[in-house]
């Protein structure tokens, strides 16, 4: 039986697709697409040479603003909840830690997770999965990670974590195939079976 539940907080906690095209496109320019912003997540975004350590900080700047006020779907916060009473719920993201607490503060949802690590504790997945492992006492194979995107599931697979991926994200299912993750699911209600048969 799985101890852990790791979860990507945009796209999969999260909505922000559109808000994070329209402040990228503000910022790159007219001709940046959507297309564009889903190619920076192939890999770990931080690695990209057009994610400088200026432009990152302009980026979280504007989306952190918005983020204050996105509210949280009543299905996702329910499926949580749902979760927290079995595992230990962990959240692993590029973004920055402080704004995602914002966030669950303001979505009274401060309670479901242990522990959530963005960029301000490293850019690299990996090693905040080896955090974890560490702080936590868990291994690979403990733990199930929830995603949307290529990059993540292959930061995911590189410390032989099983991965879900959900294409309702950055990521459609094609893109997400390439990476071979565990399973790929359409909703929340998908994720709870998912992780209950493993």
């Amino acid at each position: 039986m799985k101890k852990a539940i790791i979860f990507d907080f945009d796209g999969v906690i999260c909505d922000s697709f559109e808000i994070s095209y329209k402040i990228s496109k503000e910022f790159f320019g007219d001709d940046f697409t959507e297309e564009n912003l889903r190619e920076l997540l192939d890999g770990n975004v931080f690695q990209n040479p057009k994610i400088t350590k200026q432009a990152a900080e302009k980026l979280f700047k504007a989306y952190n603003e918005k983020l204050k006020y996105f509210e949280m779907e009543k299905m996702v916060e329910e499926s949580l909840e749902k979760l927290a009473e079995k595992y230990s719920l962990f959240v692993i993201s590029s973004n920055q830690e402080e704004s995602i607490k914002t966030y669950f503060q303001n979505n009274n949802c401060t309670h479901i997770f242990k522990e959530i690590l963005g960029a301000e504790t490293h850019q690299s997945k990996v090693a905040k999965f080896q955090h974890l492992f560490e702080k936590y006492q868990l291994k690979a194979g403990d733990c199930v990670f929830v995603t949307d995107t290529l990059g993540d599931i292959l930061e995911g697979k590189e410390v032989g974590v099983e991965v879900i991926a959900v294409d309702f994200g950055f990521h459609k299912r094609d893109r997400l195939e390439k990476g071979e993750p565990f399973k790929i699911v359409s909703s929340f209600n998908e994720i709870l079976e998912v992780i209950a048969s493993i």
